[in-house]
Order: structure tokens, then C-alpha cells, then sequence
């Protein structure tokens, strides 16, 4: 199952900003079934036992919060970017089956789903670029 936080019940749903305050999530099973499930859940850490309990295994953001990200990865979801221009559900199942979405992992995660551009700041953390240094 793949899902996607929304702005609106309508299959045309367009991709919310706010995982953990979004209204709705589209969600589409493996044979391309798409439903939309009301968000009761209040914060991202709410959200994701939510997602779990409804099999999703894919979620499609373009910002989530460390502690809702390190808990999807911990309930086995996958995390992919949905890039930061608006996108509907079904234009990014589309990039999503023909590879064109990024994997969010523990490495790339503050350069695509962290805080906004100029709340960025530079820390060495220890781990480097890994650019062979």
C-alpha cells in the first residue's frame, strides 16, 4: 500500500505539505486502487501507527519531522521525496513506477525532507560528505 498525505478527499488530491497535520491520505494498493482515509491522528508520531495499521508500506512526502521519519523507517515504511512543486497522488505514482522519485534515507534526509532552505546550517557531524576526502 502507498499513500500520500493530502489537502483534499478527492482522488485528484494534491500532495500536503504537513505530514502529521494533513486532513487526508490517498492510498493506492497494488493493483492501482486508489481510496482516501480522514487523518484523526494530531502530529506525525500519531500518524504513522495510523499508516501502519492500514498496511502502507510507501509514503510519498516533501517534508516530514525527524522523530515521524526515524519512526516510519522503525514501522518499515519507505520514504520517498515528492520534490517541493506541487504534485497529485497520481502524478507521483507515476514518477514513483517509472523510478523517478528519490529514497529518503537516514544519509539524504536533512538535504530533502529537513527543515526549509534557510533554516539549513552547516554542521559537521562527524560522519562527512563521504566524497572520499
Amino acid at each position: 500500500m502507498i499513500a500520500m498525505p493530502v489537502k483534499t478527499n478527492t482522488i485528484e488530491g494534491v500532495l500536503a505539505p504537513l505530514f502529521g497535520h494533513a486532513k487526508y491520505f490517498s492510498l493506492s494498493d497494488a493493483q492501482g486502487n486508489v481510496t482516501i482515509h480522514k487523518n484523526d491522528a494530531d502530529g506525525g508520531v500519531k500518524v504513522v501507527p495510523f499508516l501502519s495499521h492500514l498496511g502502507v508500506k510507501t509514503v510519498f512526502l516533501n517534508h516530514v519531522g525527524e522523530k515521524p521519519f526515524h519512526l516510519l523507517l522503525k514501522h518499515n515504511i519507505e520514504v520517498y521525496f515528492a520534490g517541493k512543486e506541487r504534485i497529485t497522488f497520481q502524478e507521483a505514482l507515476e514518477k514513483f513506477h517509472n523510478g523517478l522519485l528519490e529514497k529518503v534515507t537516514v544519509v539524504n534526509y536533512m538535504s530533502l525532507l529537513g527543515e526549509d532552505d534557510h533554516h539549513h546550517h552547516e554542521h559537521d557531524h562527524g560522519g562527512g560528505c563521504g566524497c572520499g576526502n
